[in-house]
């Protein structure tokens, strides 16, 4: 018999837990993503800006050095060296002093080192001024030369990638990238496990909803969702509708829990038919009914085993309120599509056949035939049946 189990209270919590992290952990990847955006903004603008503005600056050295050499050995005019020697001090003005430069300040002390170079730049105008009197170009050149050399050693460790100023931020642009692959990763990882536990408690939701849940077998919501899936489909099937006789009785005189007792022996004994291509199902009440599939060419089974089972299953007596009693039921059979044409018509069918069942004495089995067609089929008694113990005979049918 399928049995209808229980949400794992588990479950609760474990979603619970689920809804709270999967918020945090999306939230955490959108920020980490944030930061290795700046983070990558700035190394690329910053190299970018820094690496302009110093080839302008070496470039601008080198011409003035040249310029310089060139007025030593007469080549240019002394205007056209302190021409030079304004463009290159103009060069070092625009990286200290330009607010549009914002950053080459990500580089640790470069700021600084440069005004303290454009500072010595401007401590050698008067020699610069005065080289056309005094005529002393090696001092000054050799000043310029180192000055030169150093800045450009300066600039190359600062600028490396591996060992400068920038290096720790590639560690971290790393490290961030490391944490977003952790985060989507955990993220994923989440979602699966909320994706089982959805899934699991839908599972076990639907089985709630298509099983009774006394007998644990399909209920009738489930057999309105088959029999119509039966119907656009055009499958084939007979339906019998089976009725305990003097449910009501029992309930009555024994107990609603004994109707219980009797209900799920009924159920366990129907979902157990050695008959294949059949589905049980609790119509409600003490009414039950089962399906039998016909063969793919449109006819039934024939001979079909279902009411030899059925018969058995009412035959043997049933164990309830403490006692073994005698049990029976009413039986009405439709078919589809050879007798009704639609499911309301299948019920109807067989619940009438049901009640003729019950008008001849009930205990019996009968297949629906037009109530035109004289003469009514006769009964086919479900007996011999299995005499119960004589201290059950009172109980009513």
């Amino acid at each position: 018999m399928f049995r209808c189990d229980r949400i794992p209270r588990s479950g609760n919590w474990i979603k619970r837990v689920l809804y709270v992290l999967t918020p945090i952990l999306i939230l955490s990847t959108l920020i980490a993503v944030h930061h290795l955006k700046d983070n990558a903004n700035i190394v690329s603008m910053s190299q970018n800006e820094a690496i302009w503005f110093i080839l302008q600056l070496t470039k601008e050295y080198s011409e003035f050095i040249y310029q310089l050499q060139n007025y030593q050995f007469g080549n240019t005019s002394h205007a056209d060296m302190m021409v030079q020697y304004e463009i290159l001090w103009s060069r070092f003005n625009t990286i200290t002093h330009n607010d549009l430069v914002v950053h080459l300040s990500q580089f640790n002390g470069l700021i600084p080192e440069f005004t303290a170079r454009f500072e010595q730049v401007q401590a050698i105008e008067p020699q610069l001024l005065s080289l056309p009197v005094s005529g002393e170009f090696e001092p000054v050149l050799h000043y310029i030369r180192t000055d030169f050399e150093s800045l450009a050693a300066f600039l190359n460790e600062k600028f490396r990638l591996t060992s400068g100023d920038m290096s720790y931020r590639i560690q971290a642009i790393t490290q961030i990238e490391q944490l977003i692959q952790f985060l989507l990763f955990t993220t994923f990882l989440m979602g699966s496990v909320m994706a089982y536990v959805l899934l699991r408690e839908s599972k076990t939701h639907y089985s709630l909803a298509m099983n009774d849940s006394l007998t644990g077998i399909r209920n009738r919501l489930w057999l309105n969702h088959k029999l119509r899936e039966l119907e656009t489909l055009n499958q084939p099937f007979t339906f019998y509708l089976i009725d305990l006789d003097g449910f009501k009785g029992i309930n009555d005189t024994l107990g609603h829990q004994a109707g219980d007792e009797l209900l799920k022996v009924v159920a366990t004994r129907l979902s157990r038919l050695s008959c294949q291509h059949y589905f049980a199902a609790r119509m409600g009440g003490d009414e039950f009914a089962v399906i039998e599939f016909c063969g793919p060419g449109g006819a039934c089974h024939h001979p079909s085993c279902i009411p030899e089972q059925l018969a058995a299953v009412f035959r043997r007596p049933a164990r309830y309120a403490g006692k073994r009693h005698s049990i029976s039921a009413s039986i009405g059979v439709s078919q589809f599509p050879d007798g009704a044409r639609s499911i309301p018509e299948v019920l109807k069918q067989a619940d009438f056949a049901m009640y003729e069942v019950k008008q001849s004495g009930k205990d019996g089995l009968r297949y629906f035939q037009p109530p035109t067609v004289p003469p009514v089929t006769p009964v086919t008694p479900l007996t011999p049946k299995e005499v119960a113990p004589p201290q059950t005979t009172g109980i009513p049918q």
